[in-house]
């Protein structure tokens, strides 16, 4: 019995972010480079045909660096405030470029699915946890990323870019929703998203990185409720 204790601690403490790992209700997942790894190669192919081509060489440069100011700035994404902020940088993105996009990327991004997301999933459903996606992106397009991927079925709620973005408050508070803060763990891949904010909501965090994988998450969760149940038992019998 105190040999059961003893490993359960153990696990407990096993948290990446120096916490406890505990037996948790509500796992919070980032979407991209946590869940998901996207093969972005073809989204370009859409912009050679939507904007000017004087301005295309420029844009490819400086796309991904505008998204990330814009992140900075905005609480959340909208297509009018998006397209407005690419014209401050001089490129010609209008609002149905940016909804073809949208759609472009969630017909044609091809997906790998993280080793373990599936395990983990299916085990969490099986034990009754809620599965929030809080992504920084438009819900256009992850969606249907998730349901070619299968992985939509397992999800409860989705927090999307058009909602609020991380690491803002907001967008914490709508994937928390009525759940206790104690009863909630964020889970992802980013040191300035999804790790600050989830400081700033007081919850706790597991980051996902070369030594704290999906799969190692994934064990470690399924280890401490065995545990538990064997500790259950034995104590039942005294």
């Amino acid at each position: 019995m105190l040999y059961l204790l003893l490993m359960l601690h153990s696990i407990r403490m096993e948290s990446n972010n120096g916490g406890i790992m505990k037996n948790y209700k509500k796992y919070i997942f980032d979407l991209d480079y946590t869940l998901l790894i996207p093969d972005w190669s073809l989204e370009d192919e859409y912009f050679k045909k939507t904007i000017p081509i004087n301005e295309q060489a420029e844009f490819f440069l400086q796309k991904q660096n505008i998204l990330d100011k814009y992140e900075l700035k905005f609480p959340k994404y909208d297509f009018k405030t998006l397209s407005e902020y690419f014209k401050s940088y001089g490129f010609h993105v209008s609002e149905d470029v940016i909804k073809g996009w949208m759609i472009h990327n969630s017909e044609n991004i091809k997906d790998k699915v993280v080793d373990g997301v599936e395990e983990l999933f299916h085990y969490l459903k099986d034990n009754h946890k809620e599965i929030v996606i809080l992504t920084n992106w438009f819900s256009g397009t992850q969606i249907p990323r998730l349901k070619k991927t299968g992985l939509y079925r397992y999800i409860d709620k989705i927090v999307a870019g058009e909602d609020a973005m991380k690491p803002n408050i907001e967008s914490f508070k709508l994937a928390i929703g009525d759940t206790p803060k104690e009863d909630c763990i964020m889970v992802g891949d980013s040191i300035k998203t999804d790790k600050l904010g989830a400081l700033n909501a007081r919850i706790d965090f597991y980051i996902v990185d070369a030594e704290h994988t999906i799969r190692d998450l994934y064990q470690k969760i399924k280890n401490m409720n065995d545990l538990e149940a064997n500790i259950e038992k034995t104590t039942l019998k005294f």
